[in-house]
């Protein structure tokens, strides 16, 4: 079974589709607590330290650097830019390694935040829709418009700032030490992803 490329992600699609433009054990994030406060439609909780993006979205692939990926059990995997998705994205396709994986992520574009993803829980647009305990204080998300976790794939999306969010995105096959925890394994990835960008362009 090969790993497929990851476009956008499912629910990526479904947010730009669904929303206007206003407005475990592995990977157990690092704060265990959700923000409580909430901004002003969606309900969405509130981002108290803003990360900056703009490296980040020139590029996205320095968000994870090699030894955080070699450290998650791919050694030797670079990411790739991925032109198709909707903002500024990276795949790592390590189907090779033993983790026999893809995670990925896409910086979404203005408009498209935590408060349009909140917005859209109760309209139909996912099939899963489920607040994660924050990822170093930045709140996260479970947003699956189809439920593949049983299939080894999971879908987190962070709010980076008010008007910004991150979609991770993760994919597995049979045989990987990470297929029964897709979701632990995305949160783990969206882990190092924060580490690094909190850090700032190096």
């Amino acid at each position: 079974m090969r790993i497929r490329t990851i476009v956008a992600g499912t629910a990526a699609l479904a947010i730009l589709a669904g929303c206007s433009t206003g407005g475990g054990t592995t990977g157990t994030p690092t704060t265990a607590t959700q923000p409580t406060s909430t901004s002003s439609s969606g309900g969405a909780p509130k981002v108290q330290n803003p990360l900056d993006l703009k490296a980040f979205e020139a590029d996205p692939c320095s968000a994870v650097k090699p030894a955080q990926i070699e450290a998650y059990g791919m050694p030797g995997v670079a990411g790739k830019v991925n032109t198709t998705a909707p903002g500024p994205a990276c795949s790592w396709l390590g189907a090779s390694t033993a983790a026999k994986a893809a995670p990925a992520l896409v910086i979404l574009p203005a408009g498209t935040n935590l408060d349009s993803v909140y917005g859209n829980k109760d309209n139909g647009t996912y099939a899963v829709f489920e607040p994660q305990p924050a990822v170093q204080g930045y709140p996260a998300v479970l947003t699956l418009a189809v439920d593949q976790r049983s299939s080894g794939s999971c879908e987190l999306t962070v709010g980076a700032s008010d008007d910004r969010a991150i979609l991770f995105t993760f994919q597995s096959v049979k045989g990987s030490s990470r297929f029964a925890d897709p979701c632990g394994s995305v949160t783990e990835f969206a882990n190092l992803a924060i580490t690094t960008i909190k850090a700032g362009a190096k």
